[in-house]
């Protein structure tokens, strides 16, 4: 697997595509005013310099970006008062498909941002909720094989990301887009087990720092099971394709490593050492 396809594949896990989970109601939205509108447009600018610049310099600037973002009032802890969903478009905030979504609440000096940093199609309410606030669900669109579905929870101050689910459309086999490696107090070697595919890939996390030595070990009983390792910050493949490796880490941080096949997939055990 190439370096591009396996940077798409991790960014792509954060991602998931339409489709509503059972027992999850759509959230009953509305539109606001013309000037409640405008206001939260111009305060996502003013809170969010890069965009800022980003969208001046597109075609049309800041009026043709105002125009083509929706906002959408939305009941989030049922006391009568809305909230608001801002969807602004366009390659700023885009990808191919998912946009960058943000909630906005009432507040006595105006609005307040609640949730930030996410992606996706839009957001659906969940029934159950927390702290008086009902707990969202963000579809993002991956690829033609799988989705990803992220839950956020309000933890009195602020949605947080309680985690990524990715989806297969047609097996409905679902995974943990990361997995955090764990080593028991003392340990320095762990062994994790899975199963992977191309469309469906094992990505492990691991906290390490410069100049240690990392050692995997992976077996599998089909030869097209393998694993590839990133670096923390600039996603650079340290080893790509293999099955056994060992090197010296150039970067403090969290690694990645990535278990995939060929479509058929495959059962594995791996064990990781940090030293």
């Amino acid at each position: 697997m190439s370096f591009r396809q396996l940077a798409a594949l991790v960014c792509a896990s954060v991602m998931f595509s339409a489709g509503l989970v059972a027992g999850a109601p759509a959230a009953q939205k509305r539109e606001p005013s013309k000037e409640v509108r405008s206001k939260l447009f111009n305060q996502l600018l003013a809170e969010n310099k890069e965009l800022r610049e980003c969208i001046e310099g597109e075609e049309g600037g800041v009026r043709a970006a105002e125009e083509a973002t929706t906002v959408e009032e939305v009941d989030l802890n049922r006391d009568g008062v809305s909230e608001y969903e801002v969807g602004p478009s366009g390659r700023c905030t885009c990808g191919m498909v998912n946009c960058s979504i943000y909630i906005y609440r009432q507040s006595a000096r105006g609005y307040e941002l609640i949730l930030e940093d996410a992606a996706g199609l839009g957001i659906e309410l969940m029934k159950t909720s927390s702290k008086g606030y009902a707990d969202l669900r963000v579809d993002a669109r991956n690829n033609a094989a799988t989705y990803s579905r992220t839950t956020y929870k309000f933890d009195g101050k602020q949605y947080r990301d309680m985690g990524t689910m990715v989806v297969h459309h047609e097996t409905g086999e679902s995974k943990p887009a990361t997995r955090r490696v764990q080593f028991k107090r003392g340990m320095s070697s762990t062994t994790v087990q899975g199963k992977a595919s191309i469309a469906m890939p094992d990505i492990y996390l691991v906290g390490a720092s410069a100049g240690q030595t990392m050692t995997v070990q992976l077996t599998a009983p089909r030869k097209s099971v393998r694993f590839s390792v990133m670096s923390p910050t600039t996603d650079s493949l340290v080893t790509d394709n293999q099955r056994t490796w060992t090197g010296p880490l150039p970067e403090t941080g969290d690694y990645t490593i990535i278990v995939d096949a060929d479509e058929k997939g495959g059962s594995y055990s791996m064990s990781i050492t940090i030293k």
